[in-house]
């Protein structure tokens, strides 16, 4: 573990990702894949496994922390036993194997809060902090590494069959749906009609739990279009707007508005960029809160972390566990009250390939939410 821990990982980018853009896929693009899979996740496994050694001992005897280091050294011991691939039958059993472990990746998050929940007195905040942070960006990598060679393994394996049924589409240009597709990666996704998916889910959301929600809209350069990952900007967006539809929800209620204001959401093209702004007049966020909006376990957790100090260990308002609470957070139809790593989550989600995530607030008013995406 320790030699492949001290060697140095390469920085994921969606010009890497995007290497074997022009379809039909090969066999040397495959293998050229897994070659760098292969390469690249033992390395990033295996300093996940040496950050959890340097945990105090205390800490890391924790069931919920043990548990995810005991994950994170399985994937790192079935991985780096694979010699060396340079045949297509050996890529694929390494690729259902490397499926596997990165399903058993998917959940860590809620584990490890829980286990920092029970161990807080143990361990300084900060440190906490960065060890979540460092943990949350390397399965950012390791999840996009991992199921973009998935992805083109099944869509090589696809794109073969295809061409055994219809030879004379075997050098022909690709043309169908499917084609926008390298990977994980949709090479022309538009954000406008993500925003627009994404805001009908969060409305649907808000209308069950408040009994009403407001209204949106999306405007400016609606026909633009960038090659990203659709996962990342779902997650992102729908944490975004499920903190402004509550807001706005909330006001009116505090307010007594008679009703709500619609949700601006507007798309803008920058030299390299793509920007994403949403426009809420849900009261805004105080100045003593704007300090603490992005750390973790603010707002709902908080709330735990308090409880939790008078005896009754990482139990949640609302009666649950923070492990199922942010369980329930992870996926995209999650909660739509906040409960604390929703907004540092999606900021680091943004920042991963070079983007950014800022908030301006004017209280008593409302928030702007920026989210600035890399263009390629």
């Amino acid at each position: 573990v320790y030699k492949y821990a001290s060697q140095n990982i390469k920085p994921v980018s969606i010009g890497q990702l995007l290497k074997y853009r022009r379809l039909p896929l090969s066999a040397e693009n495959i293998l050229d894949s897994v070659t760098y899979s292969q390469a690249e996740l033992p390395v990033r496994l295996a300093k996940r496994v040496i950050s959890f050694h340097r945990l105090p001992f205390i800490v890391g005897t924790n069931p919920h922390i043990s548990q995810v280091y005991n994950r994170y050294y399985e994937a790192f011991d079935r991985l780096h036993a694979f010699a060396p691939i340079n045949d297509l039958h050996s890529e694929w059993v390494f690729s259902r194997t490397l499926e596997h472990q990165t399903q058993l990746l998917i959940d860590v998050i809620p584990e490890i809060a829980q286990g920092f929940l029970e161990c807080k007195q143990y361990m300084p905040r900060e440190e906490r902090t960065a060890f979540i942070n460092d943990l949350i960006r390397s399965r950012i990598g390791l999840r996009v590494i991992g199921e973009q060679h998935v992805a083109l393994s099944f869509q090589f394996r696809d794109e073969q069959k295809a061409a055994e049924k219809r030879p004379d589409l075997r050098a022909a240009k690709p043309s169908s749906v499917d084609d926008v597709w390298v990977g994980t990666i949709h090479t022309k996704l538009m954000p406008a009609r993500m925003m627009e998916q994404c805001a009908q889910m969060v409305q649907n959301m808000c209308e069950m739990h408040y009994g009403t929600a407001p209204s949106y809209y999306v405007d400016g350069d609606i026909n633009e279009t960038i090659s990203y990952v659709p996962s990342h900007f779902e997650y992102i967006t729908c944490e975004l707007l499920k903190n402004a539809f509550r807001a706005t929800v909330d006001f009116s209620s505090k307010s007594a508005r008679s009703s709500h204001p619609p949700i601006q959401i507007t798309i803008t093209k920058g030299e390299g960029y793509v920007g994403v702004r949403i426009r809420d007049q849900g009261g805004g966020i105080s100045k003593q809160n704007m300090r603490n909006v992005f750390e973790y376990s603010w707002s709902s957790l908080q709330e735990a972390d308090s409880v939790d100090d008078h005896g009754k260990s990482g139990q949640s308002m609302a009666g649950m566990s923070l492990q199922t609470n942010l369980a329930l957070q992870q996926g995209l139809g999650g909660p739509i009250a906040g409960l604390g790593f929703g907004l540092p989550m999606a900021r680091l989600y943004a920042e991963y390939f070079g983007g950014s995530l800022d908030i301006v607030s004017m209280e008593g008013y409302g928030c702007d939410v920026f989210l600035r995406l890399r263009s390629i």
